[in-house]
C-alpha cells in the first residue's frame, strides 16, 4: 500500500507510510493533502520523464522502453496507418 491517509483525533489529517512505519505528514487539511500528493506526483513524473529523456538522448531507448522501443520510422508508419485525417495542433505549435 505504501501510504495511508488517517484522520487524527482533532479532525486534521495525517499520512502514514508503511515503508518507514512513521507519519510523513501530520496536522493537514484535506486541501493540504491534495496539494502535497499533487506535488509528489509531479516530482515523480519529472523523475520518470528525465530518466526517459536521458536514455533516448543517449541513443539507448531500450533502457527504458525495453523491446517496445520504436524507431522514428516504425512510429511514423504506425502513425500514418492510425492517425486521424485532421490533427489538433501540438502545444509546441500553438505556444511558439
Amino acid at each position: 500500500m505504501g501510504q495511508q491517509i488517517i484522520k487524527q483525533p482533532d479532525g486534521r489529517l495525517a499520512v502514514f507510510s508503511s515503508i518507514v512505519d512513521a507519519f510523513i505528514v501530520v496536522d493537514a487539511t484535506p486541501e493540504e493533502i491534495l496539494d502535497w500528493r499533487a506535488e509528489e506526483a509531479a516530482k515523480e513524473a519529472r523523475r520518470t520523464t528525465q530518466r526517459e529523456l536521458d536514455a533516448v538522448l543517449a541513443g539507448d531507448p531500450r533502457r527504458v522502453y525495453y523491446q517496445f522501443a520504436l524507431t522514428w520510422e516504425d512510429a511514423a508508419e504506425m502513425d500514418r496507418q492510425n492517425a486521424p485525417e485532421e490533427r489538433p495542433a501540438s502545444s509546441a505549435e500553438t505556444t511558439g
